[in-house]
């Protein structure tokens, strides 16, 4: 066998390879991420069961306020959707994995499943939010022998919407591993602008992510007086606010995208939906604003205590800063997707000078251009 054989062989030998380990790869990252979306559906169901759990404390007990325990009894309730909508999330998702091993045959079947996946997590949203006026009224309302049970509820209620929508990102990986989703990209300074956003927006959600866990680390170490875990809860409890509006934005911003691809047409659309990121990125600095006293607190703990709290107060900052700077970046995109009409430059009216104040305007050369004179006729005559 000669050597052109050999080499032609060898090159085949590699070309099968590569396209054997890349779509292995691919199909690799879509079951990683499908695996999520089981993992989060059955953290959603025993959520369900730990809100349910909780709110019998409050519903159950007869000596409370009718209307208190009428709230703790309506999220009580929902906890017995939420275990549903987990369980058909669960459900839906299995059955995504096995579509998902032949993408092309099954492509129609996979986006009704990830449709199914994404209402269902909406319903869970939207459940959630709907409860927002029984949790404050059990936070205000609860005797302080109950204020616990409260606080406990919220934190389930919350950490529940928080596994939601990281089923609706998971299930939002899948489409795009199997390169489903259609990807909008803008040109020019827009499509600048756009990506700095969202490169924003994922700092702000990795940083909410770690005021989450430092303070986590404070909150639940029962060797601290409870002062300083009050503190820390206030700023955890924060980091769920800042951390949902980050997601809020990134969901925006991706709505943004395809508006912002016919500008024209949909101006008001979106002038609308930077409007809101704008108004998401403001209850972020306010959130974190309002608990300034107790960031700065905490700071008060020595080692290692501090390293959480030090952690958690640089994270906050980070945020601040990252909130401020999309606002900033928003404005530089409306600015470029509709420039404001160039004022006419308006033509300066030529100033009277009067030749004696142009005779005068280069006083002090007559002397030199004299002195310059002389010389040249005495070299001239020197020649001659």
């Amino acid at each position: 066998m000669n050597f052109n054989k050999i080499f032609g062989i060898a090159i085949i030998a590699l070309v099968l390879m590569v396209a054997s380990v890349l779509p292995a790869s691919a199909h690799g990252d879509v079951n990683m991420a499908i695996d999520e979306v089981i993992e989060h559906a059955e953290e959603l169901v025993e959520m369900s069961a730990t809100i349910h759990d909780q709110t019998m404390l409050i519903a159950d007990d007869e000596g409370l306020d009718d209307d208190l325990r009428a709230a703790g009894e309506s999220i009580h309730l929902s906890s017995h959707d939420i275990e549903h909508i987990g369980a058909h999330i669960k459900e839906h998702a299995e059955e995504l994995k096995v579509l998902a091993a032949d993408p092309e045959a099954n492509e129609e079947e996979i986006m009704i499943a990830l449709g199914e996946i994404n209402e269902h997590a909406d319903e869970a949203l939207e459940l959630i939010d709907s409860k927002d006026a029984d949790l404050q009224k059990m936070l205000s309302d609860a005797p302080e022998s109950h204020q616990q049970y409260a606080a406990d509820i919220k934190n389930s209620v919350t950490e529940a919407g928080s596994i939601a929508d990281h089923i609706k990102t998971h299930a939002a990986e899948v489409e795009e591993d199997l390169g489903f989703a259609e990807a909008v990209v803008l040109e020019g300074d827009a499509g600048i602008h756009v990506t700095a956003m969202e490169g924003i927006a994922n700092d702000m959600l990795d940083d909410s992510t770690t005021i989450l866990l430092e303070t986590k680390c404070l909150v639940k170490d029962e060797s601290l007086d409870q002062q300083w875990r009050d503190y820390a809860k206030q700023v955890h409890l924060a980091s769920h606010t800042t951390e949902h509006a980050s997601k809020e934005i990134l969901e925006d911003i991706d709505e943004l995208k395809t508006l912002a691809a016919e500008p024209a047409a949909n101006e008001a659309a979106v002038k609308a939906k930077i409007g809101e990121i704008n108004d998401h990125a403001q209850v972020v600095m306010d959130e974190l604003l309002a608990q300034n006293e107790a960031v700065h607190k905490i700071l008060e703990l020595e080692v290692p205590y501090l390293t959480h709290a030090s952690a958690s107060h640089d994270a906050v900052h980070k945020v601040e800063y990252e909130a401020k700077q999309l606002q900033k970046k928003s404005e530089k995109l409306e600015a470029a997707l509709y420039p404001a009409a160039a004022p006419e430059a308006v033509a300066a009216e030529p100033s009277e000078v009067s030749t004696e104040a142009e005779g005068n305007s280069t006083p002090g050369f007559g002397f030199p251009i004299a002195i310059a004179g002389i010389l040249g006729a005495i070299c001239l005559f020197r020649r001659k």
